[in-house]
């Protein structure tokens, strides 16, 4: 009986805890793994709560299905919002359809499509499949939006993905610059340097992306530059350099335009891109609407800086 398998048609749920890696160097191993059990205890709870079927947990993650997709998507719901004020934060991928059952696990298709979901999301953020989306009852896919349309691993065609967030944004937000190190963008001296750095520059500030500091771009007042406009995500863009080189990577609900000279403008939604020594940035607005902003992006040779 230990191997006997049968079709199902079930909405799997899979969450994943966000930053759980960094924590261990951060707090050390024992409170890591407490701090992790802590969460993986109340998303177990809530699965049990709605009536779903824990199928298992892989150190920092739980998976688990649902008969009624509609119980499915409270779980979700629940999960991010009993984890936002805690010590730690989850993101969530979820889809519907048939998939192998044995005694102790779960396989197919929409398992993989789940676990693909949850890697693409945010932290306090779920994605769903266009199955999903169309399985719920309509109150439910009203608090679902449409996110992207993205070909995941192994699939033929791109299709639908819808996104949910316990996380909103008040109107009323106020949202002011930070403090930057510069405010100007340097030139360069010839000596002959190869180790490189990125100049992020935005409405007169300016910040530099090295091989030990990575920069974040957002709404946020945590942000190392600050774009204080409410279609902005709270954390939209970061850059990196990787052996001597920038790239971006794009973290935002709604992407970012990336425009290289004499090219059309290329939409980057949750995907990394590898930057020229030159290019301007604008998220989520084409930059030629009336209202978008421009990020600056500029490769230097980190001995060469010197204020203009």
């Amino acid at each position: 009986m230990s191997d006997a398998q049968f079709e199902v048609i079930v909405a799997v749920v899979c969450a994943d805890i966000s930053g759980s890696t960094a924590l261990y160097d951060q707090v050390g191993n024992l409170e890591a793994r407490a701090q992790i059990d802590d969460c993986l205890r109340i998303l177990r709870d809530v699965i049990s709560e709605h009536g779903g079927e824990f199928i298992h947990s892989r150190g920092d993650d739980v998976l688990c299905i649902f008969e009624d997709p509609n119980n499915a998507l409270q779980t979700m719901q629940d999960m991010l919002a009993r984890t936002r004020d805690g010590a730690l934060s989850v993101h969530i991928g979820l889809d519907f359809g048939p998939a192998i059952r044995t005694r102790d696990d779960i396989f197919g298709d929409c398992v993989n499509v789940a676990a693909r979901l949850t890697g693409l999301a945010n932290p306090n953020e779920s994605l769903c499949s266009r199955a999903f989306f169309k399985a719920i009852k309509q109150g439910g896919r009203d608090e679902l939006h449409y996110f992207d349309s993205r070909k995941l691993r192994g699939k033929a065609r791109a299709e639908n993905i819808y996104r949910y967030a316990d996380v909103t944004v008040d109107s009323n937000t106020q949202v002011s610059f930070g403090s930057a190190p510069n405010t100007d963008l340097p030139r360069a001296r010839s000596d002959g340097t190869k180790e490189l750095s990125a100049l992020i520059a935005f409405d007169g500030k300016v910040a530099e992306c090295t091989q030990d500091r990575e920069v974040t771009v957002g709404r946020a007042d945590t942000c190392d530059l600050i774009l204080p406009r409410q279609w902005v995500s709270r954390r939209h863009i970061i850059i990196e350099m990787r052996k001597d080189h920038a790239y971006l990577r794009d973290v935002s609900s709604n992407g970012t335009y990336v425009c290289l000279p004499g090219q059309d403008p290329i939409l980057l939604r949750r995907e990394t891109m590898a930057l020229p020594g030159k290019c301007t940035l604008s998220p989520t607005k084409h930059p030629e609407a009336e209202d978008a902003l421009s990020v600056t992006c500029q490769l230097h040779h980190m001995a060469q800086l010197k204020p203009a």
